[in-house]
């Protein structure tokens, strides 16, 4: 065989698709595996509460599945206070998903309150619910407890969730620049103007990026 600059070429292009190949289906087999993981090793900075903890009862219906491809923010739009139950606000959300909203469990993936304690929600491999007209499928929703409207995010709070955020971008190769807010999506005042100023001014993402360099 006679090897000319039109043979490279050509065996340039099917290695650079091949690799490419490898790559996106390295990343994408890494989303689904974790997404379907029965328990997840989450880091010591991750003051985490998985759904047995709190007492949820487990989703056993089959529902749609998806790959998280993005991180949207959310508040629970009722004011949340520190003289109330964290437990007992999941285990009263849940009972209100299933019966009231027929949703196959708590809207959000993940909750925090106002000590910055992350609560486990919905399942990882299923898309959340909304109220509102977006498809929240590909989305890692997580939620402030509380109103960000009439509320102000504290120190504990932000901590727990950039943590979080910082974590996911990680494992599942997350941009930060896919960092958004619900507002970002619909019409909505969520997650709150108090919350959504992190996102405005920058500093929620600055701050993922820096905790992204230490893991490194």
């Amino acid at each position: 065989m006679v090897i000319t600059m039109s043979n490279i070429e050509y065996l340039y292009r099917i290695i650079l698709f091949v690799f490419i190949s490898l790559i996106f289906i390295s990343c994408s087999s890494k989303n689904i595996q974790f997404a379907e993981k029965a328990t997840i090793n989450y880091p010591d900075t991750l003051n985490n509460i998985s759904q047995e903890d709190w007492g949820g009862i487990e989703n056993q219906e089959t529902a749609e599945s998806h790959k998280i491809e993005r991180i949207t923010l959310h508040h629970g739009g009722v004011e949340f206070t520190a003289d109330k139950d964290p437990i007992e606000y999941m285990r009263n959300l849940q009972s209100w998903s299933r019966t009231e909203k027929k949703w196959i469990d708590i809207p959000y993936h993940f909750l925090i309150d106002l000590d910055g304690k992350i609560y486990e929600g919905r399942s990882l491999k299923h898309p959340g619910d909304t109220n509102t007209n977006y498809d929240p499928s590909g989305h890692l929703l997580i939620c402030l407890m509380g109103n960000y409207e009439i509320q102000l995010v504290n120190s504990e709070q932000f901590e727990a969730l950039t943590n979080l955020i910082t974590f996911f971008c990680k494992e599942l190769d997350i941009s930060t620049e896919l960092i958004k807010g619900h507002k970002d999506y619909t019409e909505t005042a969520c997650p709150g103007k108090d919350f959504y100023k992190y996102l405005e001014n920058d500093s929620l993402v600055i701050e993922v990026k820096e905790k992204l360099k230490i893991s490194l």
